[in-house]
């Protein structure tokens, strides 16, 4: 993977997740994610970005100071991608810490692994 669509990646993946306004957030979805993008989480597994970004909003109805950062740059491996992560709500400390998983085909991100650190 090269390092301007690592950067890219990078850059609108945290975009997205920090997004608040849902059609910005799904316009930049659109640039990064396949139409059926597939997220992995421990609980439950997302299909399309329509879900995603019904996720997303979820998380900002429940805390609106949610942000979130990466803590360490993207590393890729072949059509593979990670990037470690925290969550942070308003002036506390860490509230979450974990890493996505990134399987990119055709420049675009399909299957999304979400990996959360035990609290």
């Amino acid at each position: 993977m090269d390092t301007q669509l690592l950067n890219t990646l990078q850059q609108t993946h945290i975009a997205v997740w920090n997004e608040k306004n849902r059609i910005t957030r799904d316009a930049l979805m659109q640039t990064i994610y396949a139409d059926v993008i597939k997220m992995y989480d421990k609980e439950f597994i997302l299909s399309g970005s329509v879900a995603v970004s019904d996720f997303i909003d979820k998380l900002f109805a429940g805390d609106a100071d949610f942000t979130f950062t990466i803590t360490k740059p993207m590393e890729s491996t072949q059509h593979g991608a990670r990037l470690y992560w925290e969550i942070r709500t308003g002036p506390q400390p860490n509230v979450l810490t974990g890493m996505d998983f990134f399987v990119v085909e055709n420049e675009k991100v399909a299957h999304l692994f979400v990996f959360m650190d035990a609290q």
